[in-house]
């Protein structure tokens, strides 16, 4: 009976070793929670990440007809629901968190089955079956389990930080629209304008105060503007066609107007200070690069172990020619003389260094980023508070007086339309300027992380280990 209970236990450890399930679920669900966690507070968005990613990004009821003024919020909710690139994060983050359930899993046992044929002209044919089961999983598994969620943990924060790039992109796409919108009106009142002044030298010129040729510098005046007109128009409906992009809306008409204008929630402007604190700290990209050094140094623990020998078990059911059965315990022991393993360690190595590198590459990249974003917030906002209430005020009552002085002839029509150059130069350049400091204060936003409301803190993120499938 003893004998018996020797010769069993190998078989029952082998099929209770290849039973094991896997202690880690392959639902997706928890890790894409952690990334609305994450991005909530970062989309600018007032509808929630769960709500939007709740229907599938083909849908498009409930948020905006297609056909009412857009604001931008509600560009924002359609584009965190329709817009693919999302989804694909959320795919990229499955697969993550389905390798990680794979880390857990141990190797599968190997099945030999062997029937001779006797060649010998006595009767019966020897017979074999035998499983094999590879048990260096049992102390690597750890380490696997480790480069795995650490992947994951990455892959997380870059969907999170894509969420908020993509928004980020859409607030500059709306700001772009907005500022067309601006431009198409100022190219229609100059427009405007420079139909009056023809209007006016064409009256003086038949009463004969002035020269065709003054007539034809307003015409030409005119002309040109009809033609700026234009071209406004045609660059506003560019806008919009990047903005339904944006949205996820490729293919809808451009025929719809927008509503609103676009805001800087800042209560006091941020300090230096505080811009390089948020980008080293709060940024997503940056949390990433150092999870993926993490990634990186559970993997070189997890290449020391290739200077071990790998080892399994086997058992065997054996029946020889004379009907004698056996049941043949053993062992496999895969030795390192040829291939020690210190390539695949050195290699590991050399990866952790350049994680490590990249790590420091981003965080300096993500500083430098802040600080230039600021510094043309800064510099944008200063420019467009001169040309308003400096430049532009100034020109405007400089043509009011040329026109004047013009209809009471102590002007030519030569100096009021300089006059009137001279101020939609100026007010179009006041109009870049304050699209210059809506587009920086997007790349500030951004550049610190998505938000200066969001805590001055690292990202915290646990992904889940305790599930099961």
């Amino acid at each position: 009976m003893n004998t018996r209970r020797t010769w069993v236990s190998p078989f029952t450890t082998l099929i209770l070793i290849a039973g094991l399930p896997g202690c880690i679920t392959t639902d997706p669900d928890a890790a894409i929670d952690q990334t609305i966690r994450l991005a909530n507070d970062r989309t600018a968005a007032s509808m929630p990440l769960e709500e939007a990613w709740a229907k599938p990004f083909t849908d498009r009821s409930g948020i905006w007809n297609g056909h009412d003024p857009l604001d931008l919020n509600t560009a924002l909710e359609v584009a965190l629901r329709n817009d693919p690139e999302l989804r694909r994060q959320l795919a990229l983050v499955a697969e993550r968190q389905a390798d990680l359930a794979q880390s857990s899993r141990p190797a599968n046992p190997a099945l030999g089955f062997g029937l001779g044929i006797a060649i010998d002209g006595m009767s019966g044919a020897p017979a074999m079956v035998q499983i094999m089961q590879q048990l260096t999983w049992i102390w690597t598994m750890n380490d696997r389990i480790d480069v795995a969620d650490r992947r994951l943990e990455a892959m997380i924060l870059d969907a999170a930080r894509t969420t908020v790039e993509r928004s980020s992109e859409l607030r500059s796409s709306f700001a772009n629209l907005l500022h067309a919108e601006e431009l198409v009106e100022l190219r229609r009142s100059y427009l405007e304008t420079t139909g009056t002044s023809l209007d006016l030298a064409t009256a003086l010129a038949h009463a004969g105060e002035l020269a065709d040729l003054e007539v034809d510098r307003a015409r030409i005046d005119h002309r040109d503007a009809e033609a700026r007109l234009e071209a406004a128009r045609r660059g506003r409906r560019g806008r919009k066609i990047e903005l339904l992009r944006a949205m996820g809306w490729p293919e809808h008409s451009t025929d719809f107007e927008v509503a609103g204008a676009f805001r800087m929630h800042a209560n006091q402007p941020p300090d230096e200070v505080e811009v390089i604190e948020r980008a080293a700290i709060v940024r997503l990209d940056v949390a990433a690069a150092e999870h993926r050094v993490l990634a990186e140094e559970a993997n070189a623990r997890l290449q020391g172990w290739k200077r071990l020998p790998e080892v399994g078990v086997t058992a065997a059911l054996e029946k020889t020619n004379m009907d004698r059965k056996s049941i043949v315990p053993g062992a496999t022991v895969t030795v390192p003389v040829f291939d020690d393993g210190d390539a695949a360690i050195a290699r590991a190595d050399a990866r952790v260094e350049a994680a490590r590198l990249e790590a420091a590459i981003i965080r300096e990249d993500a500083i430098t980023e802040a600080r230039a974003a600021l510094n043309e917030w800064n510099r944008a906002r200063q420019q467009a508070v001169l040309f308003e209430e400096g430049l532009v005020a100034s020109a405007r009552d400089v043509v009011a007086r040329s026109e004047l002085s013009f209809k009471a002839g102590i002007t030519n029509v030569n100096e009021l339309l300089l006059t009137q150059r001279r101020m939609i130069a100026l007010e179009i350049e006041l109009l870049g300027e304050r699209l210059l400091a809506s587009l920086a204060w997007v790349d500030l936003e951004k550049a610190v992380g998505g938000s200066f409301e969001i805590p001055l803190q690292r990202p915290s993120i646990e992904t889940d280990r305790e599930g099961t499938s």
